[in-house]
């Protein structure tokens, strides 16, 4: 069976465990507690496990390797992230919406900058190797609906945020920090699916699909996750924690199908 599939088998059972935990609340909150916090630093260790057998899989060093090493780089700092927001929590016993930004958030913060610089090496990558980049109309068409997406979001959700008097400075830089950092990392990510998927060979996009997937998922759950705090009704073992659960396993699966594609050049299958 080829790891991906293993892959997605385990996606689906880790998917399952956690809607019977944030549904039925086995155990009661103080299990919730644990498994909310035990479940990020799972599946965001899968993720970078996949990442390193990725990275190690390329023969040459070229901006491709280096792209999915940045992106390994950030995923990395996101687990460090997790198993500190887990340790504070569980251990250290701190409010984390009092304590709000915690030394995880900073963590996380850093976390983006690898990974926007790995999506932006490899789209800039592909921009210089005169592969087809799409019709100029299709971005034409594109662009207009993502300002007017990204306009709502600010108006109903971001600026209300912003200009709340009760909100500090930082605590109000980290609501907003997070969406918009997806977004910068989400774009380019989807902007390399689309361009993958231009070769014709359903297994060259699949990568940037599923990460992109994974990716669309942490924005949807930060943004969630921005207004659910600011309004004072975010808890740990929220529904939208598994957002960020299942989109780190999508990102886990992108590094495989990467592998596998790898594998399929150097004629190495395993």
């Amino acid at each position: 069976m080829k790891k991906s599939k293993r892959l997605w088998i385990f996606l689906c059972i880790l998917t399952f465990i956690n809607l019977v935990f944030y549904l039925t609340r086995p155990g009661g909150d103080k299990m919730l507690l644990y498994v909310s916090d035990l479940l990020p630093v799972i599946c965001s260790g899968i993720c970078v496990f996949c990442l390193v057998k990725t990275v190690k899989k390329f023969q040459e060093w070229d901006f491709t390797k280096t792209s999915w090493l940045m992106i390994h780089t950030g995923i990395a700092l996101y687990f460090i992230a997790e198993i500190t927001y887990g340790v504070l929590e569980v251990f250290e016993i701190v409010d984390m919406d009092v304590a709000f930004p915690t030394i995880a958030d900073y963590i996380w913060a850093i976390g983006y900058i690898p990974i926007v610089v790995g999506l932006l090496m490899m789209f800039t990558g592909y921009l210089k190797s005169g592969l087809p980049m799409g019709h100029t109309k299709l971005y034409c068409c594109v662009a207009p609906l993502v300002l007017i997406l990204l306009s709502v979001v600010f108006y109903f959700l971001l600026i209300p945020i912003f200009r709340d008097p009760e909100s500090s400075g930082l605590v109000k830089f980290f609501y907003i920090f997070y969406p918009v950092a997806d977004l910068f990392i989400v774009i380019p990510a989807v902007l390399l699916m689309y361009i993958t998927h231009l070769f014709g060979r359903g297994i060259i996009s699949k990568p940037w699909k599923y990460l992109a997937f994974g990716f669309m998922l942490f924005t949807v759950g930060d943004l969630l996750y921005a207004y659910l705090d600011w309004m004072g009704k975010y808890e740990s073992g929220n529904l939208i924690d598994l957002g960020w659960n299942v989109g780190y396993l999508l990102i886990a699966l992108a590094a495989v199908y990467q592998t596998e594609l790898l594998e399929s050049f150097n004629g190495s299958e395993k």
